[in-house]
């Protein structure tokens, strides 16, 4: 039981700040039990000796899995937490993760479906610059008109690239996040996958020593 507790910090929040947490206790669970099962033969008759060491290899693996995916949580934590000045998702990522992965792992956000999932970076993420900020005003046929002030212009010009600037950071943050997510749901069952099927190696090399 203790051993599926590790694939669940997979899917924790990464904005919980337990992720992390519940790996460490989980690792220090099974060290505990491993000193329990190496001074246990002292204590049980003969055969059961090779039960024991069973379970010592099973309390091993399950460790070192543990441990990986302690690390695995690590890089993900790192990939969520990009700052708006990291650099955009490469076009290779979003093809295969933001995409193909997404659909398959049916990680979807706020609005999109799993079946023709959004594609990151096409809209929807942060505010929409309203209509008319950063064009070029035409010929003003009047003489006192606003679009004569320079300085006006290009006040208005610097204001809207700082929000071009700002709607791009937050694109690219949000795509790292989703990136970061589909890591953590993908590794999620990876890790199930591994933890069942030892378990039923464990359990039916046992019941034949037995």
């Amino acid at each position: 039981m203790i051993s599926f507790l590790a694939p669940l910090g997979f899917y924790l929040p990464a904005d919980s700040g337990e992720k992390v947490s519940l790996g460490v206790t989980v690792l220090l669970a099974l060290t505990v039990f491993q000193l329990l099962v190496a001074e246990s033969p002292c204590l049980f008759p003969l055969p059961l000796i090779a039960t024991t060491r069973l379970a010592g290899k099973y309390y091993i693996a399950t460790m070192t899995m543990i441990a990986a995916s302690t690390a695995l949580t690590i890089f993900i934590m790192n990939v969520h937490h990009c700052g708006p000045g990291a650099r955009p998702v490469p076009p290779w990522a979003r093809r295969l993760i933001l995409h193909h992965l997404a659909r398959a792992l049916c990680v979807c956000e706020v609005g999109e479906s799993c079946s023709s999932p959004r594609r990151a970076g096409t809209g929807g993420t942060g505010p929409q610059e309203p209509p008319g900020v950063g064009a070029q005003p035409g010929p003003c046929p009047r003489g006192h008109c606003l679009c004569h002030h320079h300085v006006l212009l290009s006040s208005v010009g610097y204001i809207a690239g700082c929000f071009r600037r700002h709607r791009a950071a937050q694109r690219r943050a949000g795509e790292w996040k989703k990136v970061a997510k589909v890591m953590d749901r993908f590794f999620m069952w990876v890790f199930f996958i591994m933890v069942f099927l030892m378990s039923v190696l464990v359990i039916a090399w046992g019941s034949w020593l037995g």
